[in-house]
This record gives C-alpha cells, sequence and structure tokens, in this order.
C-alpha cells in the first residue's frame, strides 16, 4: 500500500502522523505539489491526503491504484468528488478540524491515520458523496 501526503505545508505546526497499524506500507509527504507534480507523485498510491491541494480529475485518473482520499480537514471542495465517484474511489475529510489552526495539527494527524485505518478495516468514517 502507498500512501502519498501532498500538502504538509498547508497542515500549520507538525504534520506529524503516528504510524499506521498494518504490516507494510509505503508513506511519502511532501510539503507542495502543484499540477504535473501532483499526477507524477501520486500515480502508484492507493491513498492520496491532502489538506487543501486540488486533487482533480488528471490526478486522479493517472493514479490507477488510488482507492481513497482523505481530504486532511473539514473542506473537501478541493477534491474532484465526481471524478472520484466515476472510479469508486471513496473520499472522506477530517469534521471539525482546520488544517491551519496550529492546536489541531496532532488531533488533525491522527485522525487521518484513524479514517485510513477505518477504510482498511472495511469500514471508512467521514465519507463524503459526489
Amino acid at each position: 500500500m502507498n500512501i502519498v501526503v501532498v500538502d504538509t505545508a498547508h497542515i500549520a505546526g507538525e504534520a506529524d502522523f503516528p504510524m499506521l497499524d498494518i504490516p507494510k506500507y509505503g508513506w511519502q509527504q511532501f510539503p507542495a505539489l502543484t499540477g504535473n507534480e501532483l499526477a507524477e507523485r501520486c500515480w502508484r498510491s492507493d491513498v492520496i491526503v491532502a489538506a487543501h491541494a486540488p486533487i482533480d480529475r488528471a490526478v486522479i485518473d493517472k493514479a490507477f491504484k488510488l482507492a481513497l482520499i482523505v481530504a486532511a480537514g473539514d473542506d473537501y471542495s478541493h477534491i474532484d468528488r465526481a471524478a472520484a465517484a466515476e472510479r469508486g474511489i471513496t473520499v472522506c475529510h477530517i469534521p471539525g478540524a482546520d488544517p491551519a489552526d496550529a492546536t489541531q495539527s496532532e488531533r488533525l494527524c491522527a485522525q487521518v491515520i484513524d479514517t485510513i485505518a477505518a477504510y482498511l478495516r472495511g469500514a471508512p468514517i467521514n465519507v463524503v458523496g459526489a
């Protein structure tokens, strides 16, 4: 499983994600990716985590293994939910969390991990519709 966080610069404070409790996975974090960089870094990803970066149809279409997109915060308007729905990709968010608030950083990162873990258990949480 490959997980990529595409914009940790948009998470105030320290973007320190806890370990995911699964046997094997790859984790990449980038301060900021834009345009073609997003598609190039995400093409092998099973999970994309984005606080603000636009996860549009071009990124979704190129990411052939993509199964889950997590909006790192309450806002998920930067994700093309229609394109995700067409591919059967689950989109979740972290309700009540503001990535721009440094006091929420630790909770936000923990909830991102909880959201990925719940999806892997087959019981996704905080799912948003198309």
